[in-house]
């Protein structure tokens, strides 16, 4: 409807009260291969976010919030590739005693966690949130590991009959309208992105640096695409910023952004990510 429209476009342009959630990466790479991810996560190269730049960045964080971000999604990537995956439940949990803390995880390594894994994740009050996709997983035997170790397991996807793959389709030439292209995003001003001390607004610019060392350097960034957590006087900074167009908008297709079937791999092509040919 109109109305539905109209408040979807308010809100992208409305800065939030504070940080609803928080995206951040504890592994750029992924041990699932899907088609057209909007992280770049299928062609990223093995990386792990450093823990202590983490920790330094989570006390800047916290002195500009006060604390008041609503919820962090610690994920990639996969990140229970990371090592050191449950030190972040710690560290985030220090400076942010009343935020929540998922773990977004596609299920594949849950299994395999050790004591220690567990009780981070009991202790620190973290949810794990997977996203179901047509793998070989045993969830009731997942569901029995979290419930022993009084941990909740929330599904992303509980309830969707299938898992469908997405082309997210971009203009290298960069002709797209910035104001359309972030008033019609799903992610914009929603999956707020944060890496090394810095935000994003969205998926696209957080992560391009994937594509553009796989296929060569076709997306360029801005220094206007990101905010430094350093250099703003308050939260408002943030908040503002985050609710605005960004100079990578002009990349995004916004209007041919659309489901294209069952969830199906990736062949790591970079026409998944451009107009025209893409896809079977």
């Amino acid at each position: 409807t109109v109305r539905k429209t109209l408040d979807f476009h308010l809100r992208k342009i409305t800065p939030m009260a504070f940080l609803e959630l928080l995206e951040i990466h504890l592994a750029e790479s992924c041990n699932l291969n899907c088609f057209g991810c909007n992280h770049f996560s299928q062609i990223a190269e093995e990386s792990y976010t450093n823990l202590e730049e983490f920790e330094k960045d989570m006390i800047q964080l916290a002195k500009v919030t006060k604390g008041e971000v609503g919820v962090f999604r610690l994920m990639g990537g996969e990140p229970l590739l990371n090592p050191q995956c449950s030190n972040f439940f710690e560290v985030t949990r220090k400076y942010f005693p009343k935020s929540e803390i998922w773990l977004v995880s596609n299920g594949l390594l849950l299994e395999k966690q050790d004591e220690l894994f567990w009780k981070r994740a009991r202790e620190n009050k973290v949810q794990i949130r997977p996203t179901k996709y047509p793998l070989k997983i045993d969830w009731d035997k997942i569901k029995a590991l979290c419930d022993a170790n009084e941990v909740p397991l929330i599904f992303f996807n509980e309830g969707e009959v299938e898992k469908t793959s997405w082309k997210f389709t971009l203009d290298p030439e960069g002709k797209c309208d910035n104001y359309h292209s972030f008033t019609n995003c799903s992610m914009a001003n929603h999956c707020v992105q944060f890496k090394k001390g810095r935000l994003y607004t969205c998926t696209f610019p957080a992560h391009i640096e994937h594509y553009n060392k796989k296929y060569g350097h076709t997306f360029e960034l801005s220094p206007f695409d990101s905010i430094s957590i350093y250099e703003v006087e308050d939260y408002q900074d943030l908040l503002y910023f985050l609710a605005k167009p960004i100079p990578f908008c002009r990349y995004c297709k916004v209007s041919q952004w659309a489901p294209v079937g069952k969830w199906r791999p990736s062949k790591k092509d970079k026409f998944e990510y451009l107009e025209g040919k893409d896809s079977e």
